[in-house]
């Protein structure tokens, strides 16, 4: 379920997080701030902060720092939506209707992330196969060992126009989704889609 940002931002000028977050972390005022223990590390100082002016948490022991819907997720274990819930009736908030068509979309867009993520493991793949091994030397030239190459999820994509397409057709994908995640080009003039990445190192982008 996706949620209006001003939703979000009502529920949380609405709620006080030091009135949130003070009934599991006993909190002292300190000038504009409040201090305690932190909840995610022993500690004899306190390192905790809340803001509530700025809306905030942050705590200097483990680098852990949010709004209160992210402290419910870490200390409560809670889904995002599970922790908005709880807040909106602490609020005294409707939560709103979910919307079917944003529900889809949503689904739609995890399954492309889905064929992005098995599209990354298949270049990854390449690159410490045979076709790979001009790509491994540039690595090796440029100051990449491979202990570093799954760190970055490097891959290479080799010279071929379907080799990734079939790759993730055998695995359920239909062009058409390949095509909308970016992974296949669609010609203008018709045709079969065939892969945008050819012969190429790859770098991920996660975020």
């Amino acid at each position: 379920m996706r949620f209006d940002e001003r939703f979000i931002e009502e529920l949380k000028a609405r709620l006080r997080p030091s009135d949130v977050i003070g009934r599991s972390v006993k909190l002292k005022r300190q000038g504009r701030e409040f201090v305690g223990l932190s909840p995610f590390a022993k500690e004899k100082s306190p390192s905790f902060f809340v803001n509530d002016d700025k809306g905030f948490f942050h705590d200097f022991s483990s680098g852990k720092h949010g709004d209160i819907i992210s402290f419910l997720q870490e200390t409560e274990r809670l889904s995002f939506v599970e922790a908005v819930s709880r807040l909106a009736a602490e609020a005294g908030m409707q939560m709103p209707a979910e919307d079917p068509q944003a529900a889809e979309r949503e689904q739609r867009r995890a399954g492309l992330s889905d064929w992005m993520d098995l599209a990354q493991k298949w270049f990854a793949a390449n690159l410490r196969r045979q076709t790979g091994g001009a790509t491994r030397e540039y690595l090796e030239k440029r100051g990449l060992p491979e202990d570093q190459w799954e760190r970055f999820g490097l891959g290479y994509a080799p010279n071929d126009r379907e080799g990734l397409k079939n790759a993730l057709i055998q695995r359920g994908a239909k062009p058409g989704e390949l095509v909308e995640a970016g992974l296949l080009i669609s010609p203008e003039g018709g045709g079969q889609p065939y892969d945008r990445f050819r012969d190429r190192l790859m770098f991920p982008i996660h975020d």
